[in-house]
């Protein structure tokens, strides 16, 4: 057995625990937020001692700031904090399993030549890396820049073109259309949230929503996280399963055998 393929299946199954602690982590603080509220206005637990920033003093917030700060908190912050999370550690173990499998076969860093038979210099360039005896840090820095350039650009091509090459074939095209679809929306909300202040733009309307209202500011759905998580869950599991199948020769076991089980009953 080629060693990367157990050491997919530990990455995928921490990949997997990180999913669930987001969503865990999402309800406790939805869960617990209003509760701690009422012990603040019942003065069951004291206002909140803030350690001033651009100050060497504590302040002692007003019972209404530090309720104020609590829902803030709850309504607000943690909707916008489980979505940047949820897609952060999704794109952060397609990554990891993008290098691993271009470390284990580097020729998947070169671009097929045209017709003609004639290359750009990037790839003459990889040519020649490919082609060298000493090449192992080379090629650790070329697989970094590729992958940057994966989710720089439109991670959707990685399912739905198979732009890194992980031999997907027509899997997602087929048999995931509407997950692609939500993906697509997952990742233009994320894209807001994070450079925008959730506020809607252009890109967003033509890519997400069309119907959305320039510069107004989107409202995180709970259902919409909810299926967010579960939708790059999904998403991840089956690209991996795919890559053990395709590129490894081997099927999935253990918790991908399970996790996978669980979707195709979708």
């Amino acid at each position: 057995m080629n060693n990367s393929v157990p050491k997919i299946a530990t990455r995928f199954k921490n990949h997997q625990k990180e999913i669930r602690d987001i969503w865990e982590s999402f309800c406790i603080i939805e869960f617990y937020m209003p509760k701690v509220q009422e012990c603040i206005k019942d003065d069951i637990l004291p206002p909140l001692n803030v350690d001033l920033l651009f100050d060497s003093v504590i302040k002692t917030n007003s019972k209404g700031d530090t309720y104020g700060a609590l829902h803030s908190l709850s309504v607000k912050s943690n909707y916008r904090r489980t979505l940047l999370e949820s897609v952060l550690t999704f794109e952060d173990y397609i990554s990891d399993l993008i290098e691993i499998v271009y470390l284990d076969y580097p020729q998947k860093l070169s671009v097929k030549d045209n017709d003609d038979s004639s290359v750009s210099g990037y790839q003459k360039l990889l040519k020649v890396i490919l082609d060298s005896g000493s090449k192992d840090e080379i090629i650790d820095k070329v697989v970094e820049e590729k992958i940057r350039g994966i989710f720089y650009g439109n991670p959707l091509d990685v399912f739905e073109k198979d732009k890194a090459k992980l031999e997907f074939g027509t899997f997602f095209k087929d048999n995931c259309k509407e997950e692609l679809k939500l993906f697509k929306s997952i990742i233009a909300l994320r894209n807001i949230v994070a450079h925008n202040n959730g506020k809607v733009d252009r890109k967003y309307i033509r890519e997400a929503d069309k119907n959305a209202t320039l510069g107004q500011t989107v409202q995180i759905e709970r259902q919409f996280l909810k299926d967010a998580i579960y939708n790059l869950s999904l998403l991840s599991t089956y690209a991996t399963s795919l890559v053990l199948e395709n590129i490894y020769k081997t099927t999935a076991q253990g918790r991908l055998a399970r996790q996978k089980s669980l979707f195709d009953r979708r």
